[in-house]
């Protein structure tokens, strides 16, 4: 016997019918739904790729544009570093320079303090090398600093390069990392791309998608906006960075100006103070000159002086000889004449004349007496007179050579140290000057033995 009825059995296949139905609908919306999520998939993805593909572009070309300028400024550096240790070179010549006419100033200021001690006075010599030793430690003072600076200005460049090398290289390696990233993303764009084109069949399909930047959410606009944060201190940084270096190389341009009007400073002061202390050492040497010509004529007449002089006593010697005889004959005839008979013993005109010439022989033999020692002491006033004479010569010859020596030594350099020796142009001058004069370091006991001629 049967359990369900009729009525059942149509309202269980309708029930049935409407599940199925129910479930068709379902299904439709069901497909629906997905349809829609895979276009807004594809659309999501199609635009996240245009969206990486276009960061990673903008990121390549800043990447390049900033490697650029920082490859050009590192290029630019080191150029600046070069001419910098080169002008480094310029400073060490110029103060290596310094030292061979300050090693002859001081050697010049040495030699004239063996001077005799009549000679040694404060001349315009003595004053134009104390100036040129003054200018030649200064510039030396002066050349020191630069130098100081300078070495600094290296460092600074040389770490300056060095950061932006590593700098360089960092963003070389990452731009290659960037560049590889954008072939790839650049090929799997595109097959999305075909694969999204051969997926839309249907016409229903080719509705808009829904916008994938409606569903960005908070948390990706916030992680956005950092990243282009990190990215713009990233350009600023590389940016300060080629300001830093440019800002140090126009410093070291700035410096190496300075050191080149430095060395020309100090190399002009020091030739004007140099030619200063020759040209009056000329005028010492001339002054000298002209001073030992009159202490020899003054010590050619006094010798003639002298000469005349005792020319003159041995005039006197003779007169005074000479009245030894009438001396004689008249105190022979006074003897004689008291021989008289006593009537005849009277003081008559012969009596007179007798001692009237008696007392002027007496007179005169006195008054040459007089005379010669006169003539004996102005002779040996002159003779003192030319032994002073002839010192103030000598010493004076000894001072010309003492000058000479010095004017004819040169500064050089032997064996890369400071030293001097003799100018082949000034020696024949010098020679001009004083033919006795020999060039020597001990030339002061040498011209105490020489001639004293100012010819």
């Amino acid at each position: 016997m049967s359990m369900h009825t009729t009525q059942e059995w149509v309202q269980h296949a309708h029930y049935n019918m409407y599940q199925a139905q129910h479930a068709h609908k379902k299904a439709e919306l069901q497909k629906e739904q997905s349809r829609r999520a895979h276009g807004e998939v594809m659309s999501g993805n199609l635009s996240m790729y245009s969206e990486l593909h276009s960061n990673l572009e903008q990121k390549v070309k800043t990447s390049q544009r900033l490697l650029d300028k920082l490859m050009q400024r590192a290029e630019s550096v080191e150029n600046s570093l070069q001419h910098t240790r080169h002008g480094y070179e310029k400073l060490e010549q110029a103060l290596a320079a310094k030292e061979a006419p300050l090693h002859l100033c001081m050697w010049r200021m040495e030699q004239r303090e063996r001077r005799p001690l009549r000679e040694q006075v404060r001349d315009a010599v003595e004053v134009a090398l104390e100036v040129e030793k003054a200018t030649l430690l200064d510039a030396q003072r002066k050349l020191k600093e630069a130098l100081k600076k300078t070495k600094a200005t290296i460092q600074i460049l040389e770490s300056k390069l060095e950061e932006l090398r590593h700098d360089i290289s960092q963003k070389s390696q990452a731009l290659s990392v960037d560049e590889m990233c954008l072939r790839t993303t650049s090929r799997s764009f595109g097959q999305v791309a075909d694969n999204q084109r051969q997926s839309i069949s249907s016409p229903s399909q080719n509705q808009p998608p829904p916008s994938a930047g409606s569903r960005r959410s908070t948390r990706h606009e916030v992680s956005a906006h950092e990243s282009s944060r990190n990215e713009v201190q990233r350009q600023q940084e590389a940016v300060k960075l080629n300001q830093a270096a440019a800002s140090r190389e126009e410093a070291a341009k700035e410096l190496r100006e300075e050191s080149a009007k430095l060395v020309a400073r100090c190399e002009r002061a020091a030739q004007e103070a140099m030619a200063k202390s020759e040209r009056s050492m000329k005028e010492r040497i001339n002054d000298n000159q002209a001073m030992r010509r009159r202490l020899e004529t003054e010590l050619r007449e006094t010798c003639e002086q002298i000469a005349n002089t005792k020319h003159t006593i041995n005039q006197t010697k003779t007169q005074i000889k000479n009245l030894e005889e009438p001396m004689e004959l008249t105190s022979t005839c006074a003897s004689w004449r008291k021989q008289r008979a006593t009537k005849e013993h009277i003081t008559d005109p012969v009596t007179t004349a007798l001692q009237e010439h008696q007392m002027t022989l007496l007179r005169s033999h006195e008054e040459l007496r007089y005379h010669h020692q006169s003539e004996k002491n102005v002779l040996q006033e002159l003779q003192e007179k030319r032994e002073r004479l002839k010192e103030d010569l000598r010493d004076k010859t000894a001072a010309l050579h003492i000058d000479l020596n010095c004017m004819t030594h040169e500064a050089t350099q032997l064996n890369g140290k400071p030293s001097k020796a003799i100018s082949k142009n000034k020696l024949p001058r010098a020679m001009k000057v004083d033919p006795n004069f020999i060039p020597s370091p001990g030339h002061t006991m040498l011209a105490q033995q020489m001639p004293l001629t100012a010819r």
